[in-house]
């Protein structure tokens, strides 16, 4: 197995890591109507707080699948939801930011999704993007050598 195909104890905390902050933001939501947090700058009606918090738990939950896997095949595909999911949702916050005039609040948010989502593009670069135009180079290279 090369570098490339290995998840690495690194990676496995910093998953870890995401999926502890999943889990305290997915209860703080899950939970919002009995715990009355300021987590929203606008209200929210009961059942969209416990469908907000029961995607982010779904989050968590895989957060910590991953932090146990060592072979980046196995985490590929909960990372791309993740990367998929972080990906939208900064979209929609820059959205409501920058045309809608959402509250500054909302900026917030937004600085704690962007650290997430830049560690998981890194995976992706890492893991998929380098080895695959390293192996390209090196099949130009032979084919060019003949």
């Amino acid at each position: 197995m090369t570098h490339y195909q290995k998840f690495s104890s690194v990676e496995r905390v910093l998953s870890f890591l995401a999926g502890l902050a999943n889990l305290l933001v997915g209860l703080g939501f899950f939970f919002l109507p009995e715990l009355q947090l300021p987590l929203w700058p606008t209200s929210i009606p009961t059942i969209l707080d416990r469908f907000i918090g029961a995607i982010i738990l779904g989050n968590a939950a895989g957060a910590f699948l991953l932090a146990t896997e060592k072979e980046w095949g196995r985490v590929r595909p909960l990372a791309l939801v993740a990367v998929v999911y972080g990906t939208l949702v900064a979209g929609a916050l820059l959205y409501h930011l920058f045309w809608l005039g959402a509250s500054s609040t909302f900026w917030l948010y937004f600085l704690v999704d962007a650290p997430f989502l830049l560690v998981y593009y890194g995976l992706f670069i890492y893991h998929d993007l380098i080895p695959r135009f390293t192996s390209q180079r090196e099949n130009i290279s032979r084919y060019t050598q003949k």
